[in-house]
């Protein structure tokens, strides 16, 4: 019985350093970009995909908006464009897919950087052509790691 109170401690304390961790990590700027902590708008019709983005960005000091459907996106982007760096986008959504809301991206702002998230869609050509012209792709699922690599990336050279 002590054991497991010594095991339990010495879980609680490591699960502290891991937080503070994190709560050190988040509040570092990120290298290489134009602002110290970048916005990033995530618009995906699945909770637990925004709740999972939004922590690990969130971890690693981005700002995250997230949005739960393709016309939240769209208003969210329009009224923060100005501050976004970067938008996550599902293609396979109910009402509106990516391409779509990639279309209404852009009038707002031509030059907005976006990375594709998405797993198995019915309509594959149309999530094909939008490939050539975002800043790249991942396909669910995907590993966390990745996901803030490719992130990195685009954010540095926007």
């Amino acid at each position: 019985m002590m054991t497991v109170l010594v095991i339990a401690a010495v879980g609680l304390v490591a699960f502290t350093i891991f937080c503070l961790a994190l709560c050190k990590a988040s509040r570092q700027p990120i290298p290489g970009a134009r602002h110290s902590h970048p916005a990033i708008l995530v618009i995906d019709d699945n909770a637990s995909v925004l709740n999972m983005i939004r922590m690990g960005l969130e971890n690693e000091g981005y700002n995250v908006h997230t949005a739960s459907n393709p016309q939240e996106g769209i208003e969210l982007f329009r009224d923060q464009s100005r501050n976004i760096s970067l938008v996550l986008l599902d293609f396979c959504m109910p009402v509106m897919n990516g391409d779509r809301v990639f279309d209404c991206l852009r009038r707002i702002d031509p030059e907005v950087p976006v990375l594709l998230i998405t797993g198995f869609c019915e309509d594959i050509e149309a999530a094909k052509r939008l490939r050539n012209d975002v800043r790249g792709y991942l396909l669910k699922p995907f590993h966390l790691g990745d996901l803030v690599g490719k992130v990195r990336e685009i954010v540095s050279f926007a």
